[in-house]
């Protein structure tokens, strides 16, 4: 992973309330599905973002991106959030693997939903409290 300076306008987020009980999973973004971008041009995921797996096309399962509602690749589906980034990624040059937060405790104003930051609904917060995760918001 490059460095990341004052002069790309890059803030790595600090997502997590506390580092007790948290567990991670990994997964692999796929570098098609983000869009974030910093000033050198170079393409990225921040901390601190949901993931949900895509499902379509068949040649990109297994791969996750941004949960986004208005995604067409199963991205849009709440049952396919695997959970929450924790790896600052930089994508730049293709597919990363990362560590994804299945268990633990965050900061709901850093956690990035569906493209906005907290303040999450309740509605929402239960997504997180599933058979497969069990994250809570502080």
């Amino acid at each position: 992973m490059r460095d990341i300076t004052p002069a790309s306008g890059i803030k790595i987020k600090e997502y997590l309330y506390s580092t007790e009980g948290k567990e991670l999973d990994s997964a692999t973004i796929d570098a098609s599905a983000v869009s974030t971008v910093d000033s050198d041009s170079k393409k990225y995921l921040n901390k601190g973002v949901v993931l949900a797996r895509i499902t379509s096309p068949v040649a990109a399962s297994g791969l996750v991106g941004p949960y986004s509602s208005t995604a067409s690749d199963g991205r849009q589906s709440t049952a396919n959030i695997v959970g929450i980034n924790d790896t600052f990624a930089d994508l730049s040059d293709g597919d990363k693997e990362v560590g994804v937060l299945v268990r633990g405790t965050v900061n709901e104003d850093q956690v990035e939903f569906n493209g906005s930051v907290g303040p999450h609904t309740e509605l929402t917060k239960g997504y997180f409290r599933t058979s497969g995760l069990d994250i809570l918001f502080k």
